[in-house]
């Protein structure tokens, strides 16, 4: 995933994702709070009594979390990890990667189809290095090697026009699962980019269903372009507290510099110049849930991303990271005790996260972190709605006997 830091004023907000084509105009669905599934399972969790809207594509195919898997029917549900940067996703993608052996959809299968490609024309592959739950000190992590990756193979494009028609052929090549040097597996698409999600839907990836789970950033996309009738979607996230995912995405980008909007000044900035700054990130969540990225935000929005999450998301707490692992295993069912029981040793503390990193803490009652707070006021109101609903939906796991 490329991290993209356009300019962002009091009404825009800083994309964590690049954002080449232009988003997909989507049709919303009016509904009310007042209708009948908002007694069907939080009563104690209740929004505003007011209208207001849900994206058709989430509306319609994403599955209510609370629709409990079955065997039978004659859809094909995917379990679609909405991943909200520096909140454990990385984690969460290696450790089903290696713990379950699931086939995934996320950023990996593109670059390593393209160097099994190279491989083919006799040239030298570059593939993943080989982890054990955690990074070796002399490799790279899978988030960093894929940032390398793309980079040179930017470059190699750039340098060669023959390598650019190459791989315009190598996009006409059907969907197939490809391995890692180490055995992961994962689907030769990229679901990061809205250019990737694109080309996955023409390649038919809704009706392949080649993939166990899917990660994705780009949530409204995804659910526009690679799910349909006959291939429903099952959303689950984690989060993390809006100012600290903030200032680790900071400190992250002081040494990114295998981002192509990587900024040399960011390496000589304090927490305090990037909160002051046009660049700071502003309520990303909500304006990914809405598809609003750009433009003021309201009341209204807030109210619809809590109504995604209420009624589409399995949801999951970083700080909670041992009880969401658990709670993500029973409810989908991806795997056997051994599998979780390798989750929870490798996995479960965050501290251990393949795309984690060292940096200094923010006092919670310096001016820097009000102003970020500020900035993010709709996403910590989220946030703390995410939190309702971790502890409203354990107990109703508890009753159905799920965990």
């Amino acid at each position: 995933v490329f991290l993209s830091y356009s300019a962002s004023r009091n009404n825009y907000a800083v994309s964590p994702i690049r954002r080449s084509i232009r988003a997909h105009t989507i049709t919303n669905q009016t509904i009310s709070s007042t209708q009948s599934h908002h007694r069907s399972l939080f009563a104690g969790i209740q929004l505003e009594r007011t209208t207001y809207k849900l994206p058709n594509a989430i509306e319609h195919n994403l599955i209510d979390w609370n629709n409990i898997p079955t065997e039978e029917g004659t859809t094909k549900d995917l379990p679609i990890f909405w991943h909200v940067l520096k909140s454990g996703g990385t984690t969460i993608k290696l450790m089903y990667a290696q713990c379950y052996h699931l086939v995934e959809a996320c950023e990996t299968g593109e670059l390593i189809d393209a160097n099994q490609n190279q491989q083919e024309q006799g040239q030298q592959p570059q593939l993943p290095p080989i982890l054990e739950g955690k990074p070796q000190e002399d490799h790279p992590s899978p988030w960093e090697w894929m940032q390398q990756q793309q980079q040179q193979q930017q470059v190699q494009v750039d340098a060669n026009p023959d390598q650019q028609r190459r791989l315009e052929t190598q996009q006409k090549n059907q969907l197939r699962v490809v391995l890692s040097e180490d055995g992961r597996k994962y689907v030769n698409v990229d679901t990061s980019t809205p250019e990737g999600i694109l080309k996955a839907s023409q390649l038919g990836f809704a009706s392949s269903h080649l993939a166990d789970v899917m990660f994705t950033p780009l949530l409204s996309e995804s659910a526009e372009l690679l799910l349909d009738a006959n291939s429903l979607g099952r959303m689950f996230a984690l989060f993390r507290h809006p100012v600290e995912r903030v200032i680790s995405i900071f400190y992250y980008l002081q040494g990114a510099t295998w981002e192509p909007t990587y900024n040399p000044e960011y390496a000589q900035w304090t927490i305090d110049d990037y909160a002051r700054s046009p660049y700071c990130e502003s309520n990303w969540m909500v304006r990914s849930l809405t598809n609003k990225m750009t433009g003021p935000l309201s009341g209204d929005d807030i109210l619809v991303a809590k109504e995604v999450l209420r009624r589409k998301c399995l949801v999951g707490l970083m700080e909670g990271m041992d009880e969401s692992i658990t709670r993500f295993h029973s409810f989908f069912r991806f795997g056997d005790e051994d599998a979780l029981k390798c989750s929870r040793e490798q996995f479960a503390n965050k501290g251990a996260g393949t795309n984690s990193h060292s940096h200094p803490t923010l006092d919670q009652t310096s001016e820097t972190w009000a102003i970020l707070a500020q900035k993010n006021t709709l996403d910590i109101r989220l946030y703390e709605y995410a939190q309702e609903l971790f502890e409203e939906q354990g107990k109703w796991l508890k009753k159905q006997k799920l965990i």
